[in-house]
Order: structure tokens, then C-alpha cells, then sequence
């Protein structure tokens, strides 16, 4: 099968958490989405972001990095990844400073995979059946990740996301989660996958934000996020530098590493990222 991420490398190793309201088929599909994500091979993304062109794998480590930059320093920490797929995130949180991870999916292949190449006693993956079933997590946590989940789900799906993530996290607590960005080259590569590639966005990514309206719209789904989280920094992550590990890959990355995403506020790269804390 060939994927977008085969033909360009802007795929997520994050992007499968589909269902809610009741789903149950193992993350076949969401109710707003036709895509069949148990077609995707077990850890093929992981493969991607470890195995794959220079470019794949910048894009992948980048953003993975630039999560990692906008969670705290400090030690003994706990993490959810929301959405983990094969686990590649979790994999780079150190124990030092994250020593209770958890990463959940819909996918139990993939979890599966997760559990066999990253699973440790202070990393753990779990299946969960959809979106609502996050009510099954009775833990709290310090730190919450989503990466590259909430543009496969619908509005309502995207609400009791929110709604679990202000239960899970502890006051204080941060939650990262980037989303590609429409206000950017994103669209192009996007229309230019769907002609080439055989897996089309168009059923995929059913909610569609940019760098200027992310907050607006989660706030317009969910009217207690405002309530519930103040936003510390929004910002965007792979404008060019992933393009240049075509050339050298270590060079991309020192590029990548140069400027702090805390003072940069281009809004046109390619993915949003946004950084809350609980109140």
C-alpha cells in the first residue's frame, strides 16, 4: 500500500484515533470519515520515521522534538500520548523526566507493536474502543499529547476529546497538539497526494484548521476550553528545514534546532502547534 507519507513524508506516525459514539470496530473508521485505518500495516509509521527517506525522517523527529520542547523540564513526570499509533513519541520521552507513561489508540494492532518494541514498566499502551472510552482512564496526568489527531475527527468527536483531557490532566498540567496547518503549503501537497498517492485526505482530515483560527474553532466546539485552559503559545513547526534533509539531513536538523519555537511566529509552516495549560 502505498501512503502519502511513502510519496512525501507529511504523514503523522500520530494521526490514528478515530471513533466515538459507540464505535467499536477496532478504529475501522470514524463516523464522519470513509478511510479504513486497520488497512495501515502494523508500525508501518514507526518504520517511516526510523527507516525511511531523510526527509520522512526530519519531519517526523522535528515534530516529535518540538512536542518535547513545550513540556516542562522537571523529572518524575506522568504523560498520556492521546492517539500514540506504534508508539514512536513515547519512545523518545526519557523515564528521568516522564517516569509514568501511558499511550492509548484505537488501533490494537498497533498497539500491539507499541507494546512490543517500547513497552517498559514505565511505558505502557493501552487499546481503547473509541473516543469515549478515554472515561475509562481513571489516572491523572501531568502532561497530555496530540499529535496530529483532531483534524480526523468530528466536531462532537473533538468536543468529548476535550472534555476528557481537561479531566485528565492535573491543574497545572500542559497539553500540546498540533494539527496540520491550511494556512500553509499544506493544501497543495495535500490536493497533490490525493491525484498520486491512494490514500485520499479528503478522507481523513474532516476538520481543518490553520495557525489564525485553531482557538477559535476548539472554542467554538467546545465552549469550556477557554475555561479550562489557557493558551501559552501557538505557533507553526516544519516551514522549510524538513525540505533540506534531501541535501543533509544533518544539516536540516541543526537548522531546525537553531531558532527556539518560542520566538518563532511565522504562521505558514506546514503543521500548528498549540501548548495549554489546565487551569
Amino acid at each position: 500500500m502505498t501512503t502519502p507519507s511513502d510519496v512525501f513524508g507529511a504523514r503523522s506516525t500520530e494521526a490514528e484515533f478515530p471513533g466515538d459514539g459507540g464505535d467499536t470496530d477496532g478504529g475501522r473508521a470514524t463516523p464522519g470519515s470513509s478511510f479504513d485505518y486497520t488497512s495501515i500495516p502494523e508500525g508501518h509509521y514507526d518504520r517511516v520515521a526510523r527507516e525511511g527517506s531523510r526527509i520522512r525522517r526530519l519531519w517526523h523527529l522535528s515534530k516529535f522534538e518540538r512536542v518535547l520542547d513545550y513540556l516542562p523540564l522537571r523529572s518524575g513526570q506522568s504523560l498520556l500520548d492521546v492517539g500514540c499509533f506504534a508508539g514512536t513519541f513515547l519512545s523518545m520521552a526519557g523515564p528521568a523526566r516522564f517516569s509514568r507513561q501511558l499511550g492509548v489508540d484505537v488501533l490494537p494492532a498497533q498497539i500491539a507493536y507499541a507494546r512490543e518494541h517500547y513497552g517498559t514498566p514505565f511505558r505502557r499502551f493501552q487499546h481503547v474502543q473509541s473516543i469515549t472510552h478515554l472515561r475509562d482512564l481513571h489516572e491523572r496526568f501531568d502532561c497530555v499529547t496530540v499529535i496530529e489527531v483532531i483534524e480526523h475527527l468530528t466536531a462532537d468527536e473533538i468536543r468529548v476529546l476535550l472534555r476528557h483531557l481537561g479531566r485528565l490532566l492535573v491543574p497545572g498540567g500542559k497539553l500540546v497538539l498540533t494539527t496540520p496547518n491550511y494556512w500553509s503549503a499544506w493544501p497543495i501537497l495535500e490536493r497533490i497526494l490525493n491525484r498520486v498517492g491512494d490514500v485520499n485526505y479528503e478522507e481523513q482530515h474532516i476538520t481543518r484548521f490553520t495557525f489564525f483560527d485553531v482557538e477559535r474553532q476548539l472554542a467554538e466546539i467546545h465552549p469550556a476550553l477557554r475555561s479550562d485552559f489557557e493558551l501559552d503559545l501557538k505557533t507553526t513547526t516544519h516551514f522549510v528545514t524538513p525540505f533540506l534533509a534531501g541535501l543533509s539531513f544533518e544539516l536540516a536538523h541543526r537548522l531546525s534546532r537553531a531558532v527556539p519555537h518560542s520566538r518563532w511566529r511565522l504562521p505558514f509552516g506546514s503543521l500548528v502547534l498549540a501548548a495549554f495549560t489546565r487551569r
